[in-house]
Order: C-alpha cells, then structure tokens, then sequence
C-alpha cells in the first residue's frame, strides 16, 4: 500500500514516487495532485487481483464498504479532469528536470552560503531543509520554534512555506518557473540569516 498524496503526479520528478524504486503496489492511495490542489478529491487504485477480490454480489458479502471522505463529488470530478488534461497537454513531467536541476542547484549553493542550514535533503520539487547549531552541527532546540519563525519571516520575503519543527519544507507548484525556484531558496536563506543572526 503506498500513500502517493503528496508525492503523486510528477511532484518527484516521475508520475508516481514508487517508480523511482521500481515497486508496483497492490494498493496505490492518490488525492491532492488529481485536481491540482484546486479541489479536495480522492482516489485509491488496486491492482486487477485486489479489485476481483472485493468483486461479487451483495449476498456474497465480498464488497469493501469503505470510502474517503473526498470520493465521488462531482465538482472534484470535473476539477481532476481539468486538471489531468492540462497536465497531459502541457507535457509536465518533461518539463521538470529542468526545474529539479535549477533546485538542487540553488539548494546546493544555499546549503555552502548559509551556516545554518544542515542536511539538505531533495527529491525532484520537495526538499527538506534541517536548521542546525554551525559550530556543533547539532540540530536546534525544537521548544525555541526556530522552523517557525523563519518561515513566518520568510512571507515577508514572498515565500509561503511550512516546517516540521525545525526541518523547512519547500515543495514549489510544477508550474514554477526556474527564477521562481530561485527567489524562493534565495527567500528561505534570507529569512533563516535574520531569524539566526548570520
């Protein structure tokens, strides 16, 4: 069973993650890339072997009675349409390796220009980036919230981003352009040297 939600639809530089590992799974979990992000819908894909398994009548009681929360709403329907299409018209996935290489770059030269950046961890447009203690190379006290404040620092550069404690998450839209790309690793940099004082 994989969890594609977040990684599913080129977000990793291939349609689907587990391609960059060659695994086939029985069962294949799809949500947020179906639409674009534009509306919330679901989806789980089974294997032919899976399917016939829960195939029957009613009286053989085979059915799996389970849905998502997200399945079925017609609007979200219509939206993943749209948006597949255009992901499919638009010859997305060729387009990224491209922007993956303009983003290891530019996480690369932040990592060698920011003390305070750790290890700098990246697959295809997500990347994780750990704040540390220069001098020890330890991580930071997760009680000081430092992730936090250097995201909440970094809007005022125009990049919206998240941490996980104090891991920063950047996962920039497939549309993003390369200069794009750029400003928002050149933002994030800028915002953890004026929180941290480098």
């Amino acid at each position: 069973i994989l969890d594609e939600v977040m990684t599913g639809f080129g977000r990793t530089g291939k349609l689907f993650a587990c391609e960059h590992e060659g695994v086939v799974p029985d069962f294949l979990c799809l949500a947020k890339g179906l639409t674009g992000g534009y509306l919330p819908l679901a989806a789980t894909l089974t294997t032919e072997r899976v399917f016939s398994a829960f195939l029957g009548s009613y009286e053989e009681q085979k059915t799996f009675f389970y849905g998502h929360s997200y399945c079925g709403n017609a609007l979200g329907c219509a939206a993943a349409l749209g948006s597949l299409r255009v992901f499919e018209e638009e010859r997305v996935l060729e387009g990224l390796p491209g922007k993956i290489e303009v983003f290891s770059a530019a996480l690369v030269l932040a990592g060698e220009r920011c003390p305070h950046f750790g290890a700098i961890r990246q697959l295809g447009l997500i990347a994780g980036i750990d704040l540390v203690d220069p001098a020890t190379g330890d991580t930071l006290d997760w009680r000081l919230e430092t992730g936090a404040k250097v995201c909440r620092r970094a809007r005022e550069h125009g990049l919206l981003t998240r941490p996980i404690r104090d891991t920063l998450v950047l996962m920039p839209p497939l549309c993003t352009t390369p200069n794009q790309i750029r400003e928002m690793v050149t933002a994030l940099e800028r915002a953890a040297g004026e929180v941290l004082g480098i």
